[in-house]
């Protein structure tokens, strides 16, 4: 199968639009606090590591309306140590000053792939001949977000799917726009207060190598996870099916089924829990 070439640029030559308040997460420096085991010696005070990780997505093109969210929706979870080195309660730890923010990268984990320039946006080729009336564009290529939805999350205290206590920053809402093999970099870090206006990189991870699909050679969803059901009982927003819908070996749709693989007269598909996310309010104080 050969794939369109997409032209990828560094984000920090994207500039946003007024209007896009969610933007691209900071560039901010990796410095993580440590703190001291009496048998480790000096180990990171925070630890983030994947709960769950992405595996495929249809590819939401240069659309604004058309969002195609990644399947299952990737989840990362966060355990913090006290001063003495040891891993504290989750339920004691002040939770409302953490959050996640989300980059896309090659699955080689050494090429940002958050930013592309719209193809649409490119010159095409001049034809030989021109009438007078012909008009050229002058205008530079559009660079857009690859990874579109809400890259930043805030963190909150639920149970996974064995009835634990742990601290998880939830993205539900992500697409990608191109097609390809991609991963996603999560980075954690503490909200600035004025005792300590800085703010850095605590912890970082990195989702395992997940394929985004064109429409025709998408296979569909797949089931939902246990740890997404617990969530959406909690009332988390996130979509639960019932069982995968994909489409057979050789591409041809099954009955009842729309270009995602999803059923068009299956309501089963519901997202479970209130129209919004509940507040992280579990850790204020």
């Amino acid at each position: 199968m050969i794939r369109p070439k997409y032209e990828f640029c560094d984000p920090s030559e994207y500039q946003g639009s007024p209007d896009d308040m969610e933007g691209l997460p900071p560039n901010l420096p990796v410095i993580p606090t440590f703190v001291t085991h009496r048998r480790q010696g000096r180990i990171h005070k925070y630890v983030l590591e994947m709960a769950q990780h992405p595996i495929r997505a249809r590819m939401c093109e240069f659309g604004e309306k058309d969002r195609r969210p990644l399947d299952p929706p990737p989840v990362v979870r966060l355990r913090v140590r006290d001063s003495d080195g040891e891993f504290m309660h989750n339920e004691d730890v002040e939770i409302w000053k953490f959050v996640v923010s989300a980059t896309l990268w090659a699955p080689t984990s050494d090429h940002d792939r958050s930013i592309v320039i719209n193809p649409n946006t490119l010159p095409g080729p001049v034809p030989m001949y021109q009438s007078s009336s012909s008009v050229i564009s002058l205008s530079e290529p559009v660079k857009v977000r690859n990874l579109v939805g809400t890259t930043v999350s805030n963190a909150y205290l639920l149970k996974d799917e064995n009835d634990n206590v742990n601290i998880f920053f939830i993205f539900h809402d992500l697409s990608v726009r191109t097609e390809g093999q991609f991963r996603i970099k999560f980075q954690f870090a503490v909200i600035p207060s004025e005792d300590d206006p800085r703010a850095f990189v605590e912890s970082v991870a990195w989702s395992s190598v997940f394929e985004v699909y064109s429409a025709k050679t998408f296979p569909g969803m797949t089931d939902s996870t246990e740890l997404s059901k617990a969530f959406a009982t909690q009332g988390i927003k996130i979509t639960i099916r019932k069982s995968s819908r994909g489409r057979s070996y050789h591409g041809r749709f099954d009955d009842n089924q729309d270009d995602d693989g999803d059923n068009e007269d299956d309501d089963d598909d519901n997202d479970a829990g209130p129209t919004s996310p509940p507040t992280p309010s579990s850790g204020l104080r």
